[in-house]
């Protein structure tokens, strides 16, 4: 009887991870779409990084629509901001430039975890970045 119930258990669970959005990968249209421009979302590439200290690392964020297609971005209204594991620590990463660019360049200045974030039209991406 308890192996009938840890088959039914296993078999719920593994419909559940096959039922929920979060496991099938979203593979966005790099080609632009010029008829559906209003934003879904944006993401910051790469998304994830392993660095060293005083290693340099560009990121560009990138907007899409509904459809998971690319639209243009007004440079104007991107922001960028980077955050260190520690908020009360003093000058321990470089972010340039921090506005009006869709491209910006990060380099820590200490080992430990950070994030990238990208803000357009309020909506935020982010990367995460390991420095040993």
């Amino acid at each position: 009887m308890k192996k009938y119930y840890l088959l039914l258990i296993v078999i719920i669970m593994m419909l559940l991870l096959i039922g929920c959005d979060s496991f099938i990968p979203v593979i966005p249209n790099e080609e632009y779409d010029e008829v559906n421009t209003i934003l879904a979302y944006i993401r910051v590439f790469p998304k994830e990084v392993e660095m060293t200290v005083n290693q340099s690392q560009k990121f560009e964020v990138k907007a899409y629509n509904s459809d998971d297609h690319r639209i243009a971005m007004d440079v104007s209204k991107v922001e960028w901001v980077a955050v260190y594991q520690c908020y009360s620590c003093d000058n321990v990463l470089r972010l340039s430039p921090v506005k009006n660019s869709l491209q910006t360049t990060f380099t820590p200045l200490k080992a430990g975890d950070y994030k990238v974030w990208a803000n357009y039209q309020g909506k935020w991406a982010k990367a995460e970045i390991e420095v040993k």
